[in-house]
């Protein structure tokens, strides 16, 4: 139970770590959503035009991602005591988690842009 609690905390210190750095940074907003590697992938997978959508939101959904996903990770190998286990086990669910993340932030933000979601494959 504590772990859940430790891991509840570390994601929420991600979160506002990300909040106060990068979405309430204007300058810093635009570079993320021009030269992200999150929004690089999105953009190219769904055709999306960010000029279309609140970069704020963008940004938001991206943290609420990636705070998720490391505390997600830290819980999972916090329990492991095998270190090259960790390694792997944390390299498998962050992958699973990433795609399938990623995945669904591109389908919610093709909705919000007004177009039907449609993959582009290249």
């Amino acid at each position: 139970m504590t772990n859940l609690v430790y891991a509840l905390v570390f994601s929420i210190i991600v979160y506002l770590i990300y909040f106060f750095l990068i979405i309430n940074n204007p300058k810093k907003l635009k570079k993320f959503i021009e030269n992200g590697r999150e929004t690089k992938i999105i953009k190219t997978r769904y055709n999306l035009d960010y000029n279309k959508l609140n970069h704020k939101m963008v940004a938001n959904y991206f943290a609420i991602a990636n705070s998720f996903m490391i505390g997600l990770l830290f819980l999972i190998v916090i329990n492991i005591n095998n270190f090259i286990l960790k390694i792997l086990i944390a390299f498998i669910v962050f992958t699973f988690l990433t795609v399938i993340l990623y995945l669904q932030i591109g389908k919610k933000l093709k909705q919000k842009e007004g177009v039907k979601c449609t993959i582009t494959k290249k």
